[in-house]
């Protein structure tokens, strides 16, 4: 590490481009994504040993008082390893418990002297994915990535659901008031492991208000101060993110919403955008397979989470068997209802190899 700190030094930043590249037998990665909260997942091209990935092979970072990285006053993260997608996918998050400001620069590693395929192959830390070429053309080699915020004008958030991922492109530059009112909610966790709190095929599926407690009780997220509705820029079209405002009658309020939205699940302007005033649109998924996920969310049946109430909040609760009861639902440890596990901006990732 000591010869790659000093070939670093404080730019945080250290490549090789190559020329005529070599293959190896050794496990490779072949995708890497890292969030500013600290979340890291790198699939490789074959299983991996399980015995071989743990806190002990797997190791992350933040900069000390001297601002640069592999220097000595680093900051270790403590955190969950576990390996997923059948064995092929390194998983980190820092622990709950670990203070991990959001938007943070980290150092990621996974130690080729470790970790091992099941054929007990070291890992190779060459990378040809997308972005660049990286490696130093010798078999082995640690992976280290440096996550870093990225400073594009409409960053990217990623939801992590049951059925896949859904990245969202937020629009900072159209509705700059929603799209932050956003993004202080997912970067203190506030929507990890939110429920589908009403699902409507067809039409939208709403969340951000609502939680399991430990306790197997709903739990309502904490809002923040409302922030005033941005109406115009923007449609309801399919794909887009709309920021939901309350129905209570009281116009005071009608023009502001907090932390639960709903994702638009085919074209909604006609309807949405004559409704006092219209509703803002701050972001919009990506790509075709978010805007499959979406759908695939959409298709879960409901169950009436509040019968004694006429209308309920949870009338329409999305939830992934709809002969249980709601009381099966919340308490499954199968994770019986529909939900949102975790919410956060996608990272620029700079890669080193040793």
């Amino acid at each position: 590490m000591s010869r790659i700190a000093s070939s670093m030094g404080r730019s945080g930043k250290h490549m090789e481009p190559l020329e005529g590249r070599q293959l190896f037998a050794s496990p490779q990665a072949v995708s890497m994504y890292a969030d500013n909260r600290g979340e890291v997942q790198i699939t490789f091209d074959q299983k991996l040993d399980p015995a071989t990935v743990s806190t002990r092979s797997v190791f992350m970072f933040l900069p000390g008082a001297d601002g640069a990285f592999l220097t000595a006053d680093d900051i270790k993260i403590t955190g969950r390893v576990k390996l997923i997608t059948g064995g092929r996918r390194v998983w980190f998050r820092p622990a709950n418990a670990v203070p991990f400001p959001a938007g943070s620069s980290y150092a990621f590693t996974i130690k080729s002297k470790t970790v091992k395929s099941l054929a007990g192959e070291r890992i190779d830390g060459e990378w040809n994915g997308a972005g660049f070429k990286s490696g130093n053309g010798v078999a082995g080699g640690d992976i280290m990535i440096l996550g870093k915020k990225d400073k594009g004008i409409n960053p990217i958030a990623r939801f992590s659901t049951q059925v896949g991922n859904i990245d969202v492109r937020l629009f900072l530059d159209k509705t700059p008031a929603n799209a932050v009112n956003f993004l202080t909610y997912a970067d203190d966790g506030s929507y990890d492991n939110t429920v589908i709190q009403r699902n409507l095929p067809g039409f939208i599926w709403q969340t951000g208000g609502y939680r399991v407690s430990p306790t197997n009780q709903f739990e309502q997220i904490a809002s923040k101060t409302p922030v005033i509705n941005e109406p115009g820029p923007t449609q309801a079209t399919r794909g887009t993110l709309s920021l939901a405002r309350p129905d209570d009658g009281n116009p005071a309020t009608d023009d502001r919403g907090t932390n639960q939205f709903f994702f638009n699940l085919v074209n909604n302007e006609s309807n949405l955008g004559s409704q006092n005033g219209g509703f803002t649109e701050f972001g919009e998924v990506t790509s075709p397979s978010g805007l499959a996920v979406m759908d695939a969310v959409a298709g879960f049946p409901t169950i009436d989470g509040d019968p004694d109430q006429t209308p309920g909040i949870f009338d329409d609760l999305a939830v992934q068997n709809s002969s249980k009861t709601l009381n099966d639902a919340i308490t499954d440890p199968q994770g019986a209802l529909v939900t949102i596990r975790h919410v956060a901006m996608r990272n620029k990732i700079v890669q080193w190899v040793v």
